[in-house]
Parts: structure tokens; sequence; C-alpha cells
């Protein structure tokens, strides 16, 4: 074989092997580059959100007022409604209120007992969620409970040690904290159907004022 010959097959072994090379390195760049979309993807579109509670049928999308929902948690029909909005400055901690939601519930067979020591109508009942979220803006550990008590225009009033959903929104906020959730309250001497307006007051003795 003469040395051109040769020389010719080491240049073709040289320009396939150079080929796979950056070939290679291509597939890596294109897959470290998808990874960290992925990556970026999920970061963003996995914010803080409001939660289905095991104790409750997921709500979330029940936004017309006698409408009903059932899930394997029960039966609830929406009664009253408020997407309030609104934000207040607490001193170092930033509450936002989003939805007001007033449910008369029927649980399912299973989770009536975990409502006996809640309510006397534990079979069926009316209760409010509160959609809330806090942030703690400061650099040092806050208590805080967003409703520490929730009073409805025909009288009745009722804590947060009452609260079935037990998101633990209630309690230390580390610095720069932010929670996102809810809250799950038992109004059983209310008429949900003539609720007017709820109060609700913050361990800070803020209030905010829920119309229907």
């Amino acid at each position: 074989m003469s040395f051109k010959r040769y020389f010719i097959i080491g240049m073709a072994a040289l320009f396939l092997g150079g080929c796979s090379i950056e070939d290679t390195e291509k597939v890596q760049n294109s897959a470290s580059e998808s990874t960290n979309e992925v990556e970026a993807t999920e970061t963003e579109s996995s914010p803080k959100t409001f939660q289905d509670s095991p104790q409750a049928p997921d709500d979330r999308k029940l936004k017309q007022v006698g409408e009903t929902l059932e899930d394997e948690d029960g039966v609830v029909t929406l009664k009253q409604y408020a997407n309030l909005n609104e934000t207040k400055q607490l001193g170092d901690i930033t509450m936002t209120i989003e939805e007001v939601k007033v449910m008369n519930y029927r649980p399912s067979p299973d989770l009536v007992d975990y409502f006996h020591g809640l309510t006397h109508e534990e079979v069926e009942f009316p209760y409010v969620r509160v959609n809330v979220k806090v942030k703690n803006n400061s650099d040092e550990p806050l208590h805080f409970a967003p409703v520490a008590e929730l009073t409805t225009n025909q009288g009745e009033t009722v804590t947060w040690e009452e609260d079935f959903y037990i998101e633990k929104l209630n309690g230390e906020l580390k610095p720069g904290e932010e929670k996102v959730g809810s809250l799950g309250l038992i109004i059983d001497e209310s008429n949900p159907e003539e609720l007017k307006n709820l109060t609700i007051k913050t361990s800070e003795e803020e209030e905010f004022s829920v119309g229907f």
C-alpha cells in the first residue's frame, strides 16, 4: 500500500473521529441545556399554591354560588363566595387574603368520626375556607396567626384552634419565610345562606372585613 493511500486512510480516520467527538460534545451540551431548561421550568411552574385538603373535597375550582362538588371526601355546596385579594402590611408581616368561601359540607362516612369533636352536626355542616398568604419580611423569627378569630354577622365566633385544615399557618414564621395555605373553620351556629359578611381578625388585632 502506498504512502499516499495510508495518508488518505489516516486523514479519513481522523476526520471521522473528530466528527464523533464533536457530535458527542453537541449531544452532551444539548442534554445539559435540556436539563437546565427542565429544572428552570419546574422551578417557575411550581410556585406555592393552595392545596386540596385531605379533610375536605377539592373545592379549588368551585366559584359559582349554588354549585355542588363531590369526591372521595364527601360533598360540598358553595353558599357564599368572596374573591377578596386584599393585602395588608402588619409590621414586618405581609398578609393577603385571596378567597373566602362558605360551603355546606357532607363528609364521606370515613371522615365523620374526624369531625365528631369539632361539631355536634358532624354528618352535615357549614364551614368557611380562608385562603391566605403570609410573609415575614424581617431577619428575625416571628409568631403570627393569620386567622386568630373569625366572626359572622350572625354573632358566631370561632378561633384558630378550631381550624381543621391543619396546614400549620399559625405559629412561627422564619426570617424571609412565606406561607401559602388555607384554614377551615366550622360555623354550625350560623345560616350560611343568610350571611352578609365575616370579620377576620389576625393575632396582631388587624381586621379584614369580608362581604358577600
